[in-house]
């Protein structure tokens, strides 16, 4: 895993009884299952969110999204209609290069 990210459900581990855990740094990641969204990750300090996409695991970045735009968007049942309703046509976009990989953790 990536210096600076933690998962969305973040865990503990445990080592000789003491939980050691994770810290969030920089950007927070998300897999689920979906039909339409691989993967996200969002970053607060730049306020971008970063999407994957199923189809051709292509990842757009989505610009200065807000915290509880996010937070929301976390804990949507159905990320496809939350992204649609919420986050597409909503924000201002860059696709971003594929760099050879799926998108996938």
């Amino acid at each position: 895993m990536a210096t600076g990210v933690q998962p969305c459900s973040a865990r503990s581990r445990f080592l000789s009884g003491r939980a050691i855990s994770r810290v969030l740094t920089s950007s927070i990641w998300c897999t689920m299952p979906s039909t339409s969204i691989r993967r996200f990750e969002y970053n607060p300090d730049t306020r971008v969110l970063s999407v994957w996409f199923v189809a051709g695991g292509r990842q757009y970045d989505f610009l200065d999204v807000p915290p509880d735009t996010y937070a929301d968007f976390k804990t949507a049942f159905a990320k496809g209609r939350y992204f649609n309703d919420r986050i597409r046509n909503h924000f201002a976009f860059r696709p971003v290069a594929s760099s050879g990989s799926s998108g996938s953790c």
